[in-house]
């Protein structure tokens, strides 16, 4: 599925990420995101995430192949899950630096809000970094209200 303008224009914003699979039981495993690259063909985002803070999530991403990763802006609490089959893919320095914007960007978004930093910060490491290729076929609202949970192929409506 291929993201559209509207919903890139939303995943530019400060954002946090929630990074979810299950493993071949069904057990979920879920863990918070430190970075994300929409790849040129709009249907594909790299995920980055801890594999130190969350091995259990990179364990299960290589046993189903399956990766939801959820995009909440702090501010106003839009939000949108992308779903698809998913890969690890070896970690280069481009994903590092991306991480680092992207946890930079995160912190200052909650600061501005009000949340200390030193709350933020553990939450947000690159450790292990780890990075799931997830080819989106599934787009879905979960921001809160009437239309959560709703599928879409449209952008923020």
């Amino acid at each position: 599925m291929r993201l559209d303008d509207d919903l890139l224009e939303f995943l530019q914003r400060p954002l946090m990420c929630i990074v979810a699979a299950t493993d071949e039981a069904g057990h979920p495993s879920a863990g918070r995101g430190i970075g994300f690259d929409v790849l040129e063909d709009r249907e594909t985002v790299d995920v980055i995430f801890s594999g130190w803070q969350w091995p259990r999530l990179e364990s299960s991403v290589r046993r189903t192949g399956r990766l939801a990763a959820t995009f909440v802006s702090p501010s106003d609490y839009v939000t949108f899950q992308l779903k698809g089959a998913a890969a690890i893919r070896d970690t280069e320095a481009a994903d590092l630096d991306s991480a680092g914007r992207f946890m930079a960007a995160a912190t200052n978004e909650l600061a501005s809000l009000g949340v200390p930093p030193w709350i933020i910060t553990p939450w947000l490491t690159a450790r292990d970094a780890r990075v799931a290729r997830l080819a989106i076929s599934e787009i879905y609202i979960q921001t809160p209200g009437p239309m959560a949970g709703m599928r879409t192929g449209a952008g923020p409506q």
